[in-house]
């Protein structure tokens, strides 16, 4: 019989759970290797445990009631998202605690999200935290990998880190094309309530209630953190939200671009317009998002309004939130 094995027969026999401490002295090995299997054992839902740090006392199976909180460690080599989906549904009872929206929503999020941990992180491991509170589902995707900005600076050759977070936010844009399609960040973004990613001392937050976006400096150099909120009662349908930035064939064709993820609020050259257009030629309809931007340049708008419309004909372009100020300089380069 193997050590996991006896480890499941001693807390199966037991009338009252068993410690750590209980395992150790009985199977003759470390604490911090017992902890390990039991860790393992937790995360696969053959055990659960009652209590905290020493009292805490190992029982048969899952518990009976509805777990609310839960989190997981998990190797990254040759993880599958579903798998861990799948395990998150059946520990948790999500069928019974969201909605439908709800739950394809974060059926969608979670995996798309856990996905590009796999996929672009190189992180030896993830960290998963799913919550339920009366109101919302929060999950946290973790790893200590290269990092979210990181990646997209070395695979498209950029070198400022605010560049590389409006190239995030584009959609189709991935390092790694053979896997996926780019869309996971863009959809999942507009599909949940709250979307904030943490990486390379920023956190970009998405509040889709509010309908607000801020950026903020943060202590995180290493890895990524991913956290998204829905709320389990959801009204919001990802199919409305694929729809709105689809065409008439089903292809992803339409974008709102970001002018103001920038440490700065003067957008004036037309370096950066074309920094800023990189990658959306794939796109029909652009809407540049001209929100807290305070003054733009000739060259920059020129660019963006007059020149990539020409090089590019059938393209549908407009934008939104632009000051009066910016509003002129648009104006004045459509003339």
């Amino acid at each position: 019989m193997d050590t996991i094995q006896k480890i499941l027969t001693l807390i199966k026999d037991s009338k009252g759970g068993v410690t750590a401490g209980s395992l150790e002295k009985e199977l003759g090995y470390s604490r911090q290797y017992v902890v390990r299997l039991l860790t393992r054992l937790i995360s696969q839902g053959e055990v659960h445990r009652r209590g905290k740090t020493r009292a805490a006392k190992y029982y048969p199976g899952t518990a009976s009631n509805k777990i609310n909180h839960l989190e997981l460690i998990k190797e990254r080599q040759g993880l599958s998202e579903y798998v861990v989906f799948d395990e998150v549904i059946r520990r948790m009872q999500l069928n019974t605690q969201l909605n439908k929206n709800c739950l394809t929503i974060f059926d969608y999020a979670f995996t798309e999200m856990l996905n590009n941990a796999i996929d672009h992180s190189q992180s030896k491991k993830v960290w998963i935290t799913v919550e339920i509170d009366h109101a919302n589902i929060t999950f946290i995707i973790k790893d200590l990998g290269i990092g979210a900005i990181e990646s997209i600076k070395r695979g498209f050759e950029i070198s400022d880190d605010f560049l590389a977070l409006e190239h995030l936010f584009k959609g189709k844009q991935t390092t790694a094309k053979e896997a996926h399609s780019g869309q996971g960040i863009f959809f999942t973004s507009k599909a949940v309530d709250t979307y904030k990613i943490a990486t390379s001392n920023m956190e970009f937050i998405i509040d889709n209630i509010k309908a607000d976006e801020f950026l903020r400096d943060i202590r995180q150099r290493k890895g990524t953190t991913v956290t998204c909120k829905i709320k389990k009662n959801t009204k919001r349908k990802i199919k409305d939200v694929f729809d709105k930035y689809t065409g008439d064939d089903y292809e992803f064709n339409q974008n709102i671009v970001k002018i103001n993820l920038s440490k700065h609020k003067r957008q004036m050259s037309r370096s950066e317009a074309k920094r800023l257009l990189l990658g959306l030629d794939e796109y029909t309809v652009l809407d540049f998002n001209f929100k807290n931007v305070d003054e733009v340049g000739q060259g920059f708008c020129d660019e963006i309004f007059r020149n990539y419309p020409n090089r590019n004909p059938g393209k549908v372009l407009s934008d939104h939130g632009a000051s009066d100020g910016v509003r002129y300089m648009i104006e004045r380069s459509r003339k």
